[in-house]
Parts: C-alpha cells; sequence; structure tokens
C-alpha cells in the first residue's frame, strides 16, 4: 500500500497479507526524515481561520505565514489554530517550538480579494486603482480576459494600471500565487 508521511517525518503503512492471521500488517520506516507542519485547508483569505497538525507545539511561542507573524492558539500538543494575517503572502507555514522551528512541507495560499475599484468605467489608456487584500504577489490582470500590460503593484492592498489595448467590458480579473479572484462589478469600458 502507499506510505504516508507522519508530520513526525516517519513513513507509515499497511499490508493487504501478512501479520499472525494474514489480516495484513500495519508498519513504520524511519527514513531520518525530518518533522514538519501540515495544515488545512491549502489556501484561505486573510483574516481566516487555518488549522496546523505537527508535533511539540506546548510552549510554541510563534506562527507565521511566509515570514508575516500571525495569532494562533495551541489546542494541544499537536493542533495549532492560526489566522491569516495582513500582509501575509503565499509560501511556507513554521512554528517556533521549544525544540526549535518546524516548516510546512508544502505551500500555503493566500487568496487575494478585490474590494472595488474606480472609476467604474473609463476609455481604453486611462488609469485605474484597484482596491483589494494580498495583492502583492499579482502576477496578471484582465479586463474580461484581456490582460492589461501596464500595471503596478503599489502595495498589498492596492494596484495602478492602464485599461488595455481590445479591453472589454465586464469582470476585472487578478491573478496571484493564491489563486484567481474576480470583481464582484463590472468595470465598463467607454467607447
Amino acid at each position: 500500500m502507499t506510505l504516508l508521511q507522519h508530520t513526525n517525518g516517519k513513513l507509515y503503512g499497511d499490508t493487504a497479507v501478512g501479520g499472525s492471521v494474514n489480516l495484513g500488517t500495519f508498519y513504520s520506516f524511519d527514513a531520518g526524515l525530518a518533522p514538519f507542519v501540515s495544515f488545512m485547508p491549502q489556501a484561505r483569505k486573510v483574516g481566516h481561520g487555518v488549522k496546523i497538525l505537527g508535533q511539540g507545539f506546548t510552549g510554541a511561542t510563534a506562527v507565521s505565514f511566509n515570514g508575516t507573524p500571525a495569532t494562533f492558539v495551541v489546542v494541544s500538543d499537536t493542533f495549532i489554530k492560526a489566522r491569516v494575517p495582513n500582509g501575509a503572502t503565499s509560501g511556507f507555514l513554521t512554528v517556533k517550538t521549544p525544540s526549535g522551528t518546524l516548516t510546512s512541507n508544502r505551500t500555503f495560499l493566500v487568496k487575494p480579494q478585490i474590494v472595488g475599484f474606480s472609476p467604474a468605467s473609463s476609455l481604453v489608456g486611462a488609469t485605474v486603482v484597484i482596491d483589494g487584500v494580498s495583492l502583492k504577489q499579482t502576477s496578471k490582470i484582465t479586463f474580461n480576459s484581456v490582460a492589461a500590460v501596464n500595471f503596478t503593484v503599489n502595495s498589498d492592498t492596492q494596484i495602478t494600471l492602464t485599461v488595455p489595448a481590445g479591453a472589454q467590458s465586464g469582470k476585472i480579473g487578478i491573478t496571484t500565487t493564491g489563486a484567481p479572484v474576480y470583481s464582484v462589478a463590472d468595470f465598463v469600458v467607454l467607447p
């Protein structure tokens, strides 16, 4: 059967046959892999909760999302509840415990949010300002599927861009490492 890695670093598995009554055997294998933390879900928005699994959490002093400190509660020695902090970017989670720092074995994704944009309508070539949350890692912006060529990420909460040639009225889309997101309101491209 498939081996699974526990957050303690050891690999665990079972067999379909074998054992004292031929019902299979559960086994572990220590390959010397380091302990790590796991989390769920894989992606969340700023302010939302994340569950962190691991070991040795009693006495933990810090949790961070790709280097940004988060508020957290140690529920047990193997379970922490944390909130995605303002300014967090997609990357690894870390937990500082009395015995050392544990790092996640996969990337956590911070989902962006579009709060609004202004103006609500304009001509091709005009400047538009998008306000939102978790915009720092923006790699692409679209106007109803037409990519904006010129944009500047001013901060984690604001982007300035130029309405691209060929843009059509519709949703503004932003793509980051966290996920794509689309505006609730339509942007209107004036003739």
